[in-house]
């Protein structure tokens, strides 16, 4: 009797360390989530919404309270739109992001 109690805990602990380990491995293979913003020719986007201008956003950020780690322009003919939404960010105080602009700007 105690026997078997013994090898079914055994054997239950070994199927926890088994799955602990899957998850481990699972999510050493996932790409890390970097937040973003993304200005497009039509729209921004911000996490998975979508907005049309810079003042839209603005709500967006103060809603998600999600810093963005990446700024990226993706027309240049939005540059006018790409330095406000750097103010934007910046005043709602995130600073540590990284910038990314196309070769043509």
């Amino acid at each position: 009797m105690v026997r078997s109690v013994l090898f079914s805990v055994a054997l239950s602990a070994l199927l926890v360390y088994g799955v602990l380990r899957m998850q481990a491995v699972y999510e050493q293979g996932l790409a890390e989530r970097v937040t973003r913003v993304d200005i497009y020719t039509d729209r921004i986007t911000y996490r998975l919404s979508q907005y049309q201008t810079p003042s839209l956003l603005r709500i967006g950020l103060m809603a998600a309270k999600d810093p963005p780690r990446k700024v990226a322009l993706h027309d240049c003919s939005r540059m006018d739109d790409f330095e406000v939404v750097i103010d934007i960010v910046r005043g709602e105080g995130y600073t540590e992001f990284d910038i990314e602009l196309p070769d043509a700007c």
